[in-house]
Parts: structure tokens; C-alpha cells; sequence
């Protein structure tokens, strides 16, 4: 999973291609989209701006790859959790969940519970 990582970072558009069986789905749940292959690579890759990021945790459960990628440029960082379906080595469903890092809420800071993760 860290070469599909890496090629969707640099928005490689021909390597991401390879991953992906010809008539994959791929699913932004947080933001109720539904994309074909080609959809989600152009989306991927005319996302303006240069991005980092690495996986911080890979669980696999037969053919279902889990990753928790953190994903940042600049001064935005972001989660994103994603499910991989896998056949014969290559992707014919991906759902994804992306969630923005960023401090606490005010109303939960005031109730003065909880601490840092880091």
C-alpha cells in the first residue's frame, strides 16, 4: 500500500491507473461522492497544491486492506481512513472517510476532559 500511497501523493495519474481494476468503485462517504476509476483519479490528481503524508497504520482481514494515511500540505493536515477491497492484486473497491486534524472543539476544551494525543 505505500506505492498506491505514494502515487496518489505525487497524483501520479498512470501509476494510480495500474492499482485499480478497469470498473473499480470508489466512495468519499464523509462527502457522499461516488466516483469511477477515472473520476477519482482526476479528482486525485487536479487537487491543487503538493502533498505529503505516510500511512500510520495498514490491518488486513483477507481481501479487505485497511489504512489510516495522514495526509498534510502546508499548514492542512488530514485522516484519511480507507477500506480496499482487493482482487487478483488490484482495487475493485475503495471507501474512504477523510477527516480534518485540527484541535477540539471550544465546547468540549470548556468541559476541560481529555488530553493531547501526542
Amino acid at each position: 500500500m505505500d506505492r498506491y500511497w505514494n502515487a496518489v501523493l505525487s497524483q501520479e495519474r498512470e501509476l494510480l491507473r495500474a492499482f485499480f481494476a478497469p470498473r473499480a468503485s470508489i466512495k468519499w462517504h464523509c462527502t457522499d461522492e461516488h466516483f469511477t476509476v477515472e473520476e477519482f483519479i482526476q479528482a486525485n490528481c487536479e487537487y491543487p497544491g503538493n502533498w505529503s503524508g505516510g500511512i500510520e497504520r495498514l490491518e488486513q482481514l483477507g481481501g479487505t486492506v485497511i489504512t489510516v494515511t495522514n495526509v498534510f500540505s502546508g499548514n492542512m493536515s488530514f485522516h484519511a481512513i480507507s477500506f480496499f477491497c482487493m482482487e487478483n492484486g488490484r482495487i475493485v473497491s475503495l471507501d474512504e472517510y477523510w477527516g480534518d486534524d485540527g484541535p477540539a472543539p471550544a465546547w468540549r476544551r470548556d468541559m476541560h476532559i481529555g488530553k493531547s494525543i501526542s
